[in-house]
C-alpha cells in the first residue's frame, strides 16, 4: 500500500452566470511530452532508450537495469529481469538494481523534450528489500547532449562526478541541468559527490553539507568534472524510503518546473502529494530550451532494490508551436498547485 501524507485540499466551489455577453475561454491545457509506464516487458519506444549498468548478474537482476515484467534478459535497449516469476504486464517497473552490493543501473532517454512551457513531471519510485543504500536518482540534462553514459554511481547517484565508494571515480553526467536524489544513504549531499569550481562551506552552492540520509536533496548543473554542486536538502523523510516489499514502499514523486508565465519561478519537489522541497529555479534551467533525462540507482556494501515506474512528464502551459516535439501532440490538465511550506537544510 503506498504511504499517504495528509495534504489540505482546498474546497472549490462552481459558480454559473448567465449572461448574454460571450463567455471566455476555457483554461489553457498543458501538452503531454511524453508517457512512459515501465510496467510491460519492452519499453514503448525503444528506439529513444539507452540502459545499462555495473554489477553482478543474478537470478532476477542481469547485472544492469531491467524490466520486472520481462523475461528476455538480452533484450534492448532495456532488458527483461527474468524474474523466477516475472510480474505480470502492466504490473511491473523497471529495476534500477537488485538488493546485491556495489551494483549501479542506470535508464537514459536520449531525444530531446521542450523546456519552454515548464515541466510537470510524475513517477512512482520503491526502494526496499536491503539493508538500505544508497538512492535514486531522476535527472535533466540539456537537449543538444548525446546522453548514453550517467556519472558516479554510489553516492553520486549517476548523476554527479566523484569516486563510487571503491576507489572508481567517474565523471558526471554530459551537460547535466540539475538532478533530483530520492537519498536513503545520504551520500548525495556529501562533498565527495561533487565537482570543481563549487563554492566554499556548506550551503547552497557548496559541494554539500555531508551525508544527509533520508532525504530528497537536489543538485546543480555540471558537466565532466566541473559543477554537479548541491543546493538543497528536504527535511529528514523519516521511513518514507524504507520498506521490505514494493507496496509497502511505493512513494510518488511530483517535480514542477515552473514556466516563464509565472513571475517567480522554482522547482518544487512532492512525495505522495505532500511538498517537500522547493529552491529558485537555477540558470541553467533558465538557459535551456530543451531537455533529455535519466534514471540511475546505486548500492554500496549495504543495498536495496530501486524500481521506478509510471513516469509522465507533461508540460505546466502550452509549448509554442515553434518548439513542440512529436511526443507533444496530447493535452492534459496543467500542474496542480502544492499547498504544504516548503522544507530547506543547509
Amino acid at each position: 500500500m503506498t504511504k499517504l501524507w495528509t495534504r489540505a485540499v482546498p474546497l472549490l466551489g462552481a459558480l454559473l452566470v448567465w449572461s448574454a455577453a460571450v463567455l471566455p475561454a476555457p483554461a489553457a491545457h498543458a501538452d503531454q511530452l511524453l508517457i512512459e509506464s515501465f510496467t510491460n516487458g519492452t519499453v514503448s519506444q525503444p528506439g529513444d532508450w539507452v540502459s545499462g549498468g555495473t554489477g553482478s548478474s543474478i537470478s532476477g537482476w542481469p547485472g544492469k537495469s531491467c524490466l520486472t515484467a520481462g523475461t528476455n534478459t538480452g533484450q534492448t535497449p532495456i532488458a527483461g529481469c527474468g524474474l523466477g516469476a516475472p510480474d505480470a504486464a502492466g504490473s511491473g517497473a523497471l529495476r534500477l538494481t537488485a538488493a546485491q552490493g556495489s551494483s549501479a543501473g542506470f535508464a537514459l532517454y536520449n531525444k530531446s523534450l521542450p523546456t519552454t512551457g515548464g515541466l510537470d513531471i510524475t513517477f512512482d519510485q520503491a526502494q526496499y528489500g536491503g539493508s538500505g543504500a544508497d538512492g535514486i536518482s531522476f535527472f535533466l540534462v540539456d537537449g543538444s547532449a548525446d546522453l548514453t553514459q550517467p556519472g558516479a554511481a554510489g553516492g553520486g547517484l549517476g548523476y554527479t562526478a566523484g569516486n563510487d565508494g571503491h576507489g572508481n571515480y567517474s565523471d558526471g553526467v554530459t551537460h547535466g541541468l540539475l538532478a533530483v536524489g530520492l537519498d536513503k544513504w545520504g551520500n548525495f549531499s556529501a562533498p565527495t559527490s561533487s565537482g570543481s569550481g563549487c563554492a566554499a562551506g556548506t550551503g547552497s552552492g557548496s559541494q554539500g553539507p555531508g551525508q544527509t540520509p533520508n532525504v530528497v536533496s537536489i543538485r546543480d548543473a555540471g558537466n565532466g568534472t566541473v559543477g554537479y554542486c548541491w543546493l538543497a536538502n528536504s527535511a529528514n523523510l523519516g521511513t518514507l524510503l524504507s520498506a521490505v516489499d514494493r507496496a509497502d514502499a511505493t512513494v510518488q514523486v511530483h517535480i514542477i518546473i515552473d514556466p516563464s508565465s509565472v513571475a517567480t519561478r522554482h522547482v518544487t519537489v512532492s512525495l505522495n502529494g505532500t511538498q517537500v522541497l522547493q529552491i529558485p529555479i537555477t540558470q541553467a534551467l533558465l538557459d535551456a530550451t530543451s531537455f533529455k533525462f535519466g534514471f540511475a540507482g546505486s548500492t554500496g556494501a549495504v543495498t536495496d532494490i530501486h524500481e521506478v515506474w509510471n513516469l509522465s512528464i507533461n508540460s505546466v502551459v502550452p509549448v509554442p508551436s515553434s518548439t513542440t516535439t512529436t511526443e507533444a501532440t496530447t493535452t492534459t490538465t496543467a500542474a496542480e498547485p502544492v499547498s504544504a511550506a516548503p522544507a530547506f537544510t543547509g
